[in-house]
């Protein structure tokens, strides 16, 4: 199901969709959203719902300098 224009662009501002395989984080965007574009890492499935951007946020956020990609 497609989301409104509206809700993407609200929720595309400053999100992350969280990989539901390994866990990887990627910057929101409405194919990786959308199950259109697979985690690089492990070739799984991205959500980028409320819960997943939040969990997502706490990754980044919490990430050691030798787990940041140059």
């Amino acid at each position: 199901m497609k989301q409104p224009v509206a809700d993407i662009a609200t929720e595309a501002a400053d999100g992350y969709v969280l990989c539901q395989d390994c866990g990887h984080v990627e910057p929101w965007t409405a194919d990786r959203h959308q199950e259109r574009e697979a985690c690089s890492r492990c070739g799984g499935q991205f959500c980028g719902c409320d819960a997943c951007n939040e969990l997502a946020r706490l990754a980044v956020q919490f990430q050691t300098p030798d787990e940041v990609k140059p």
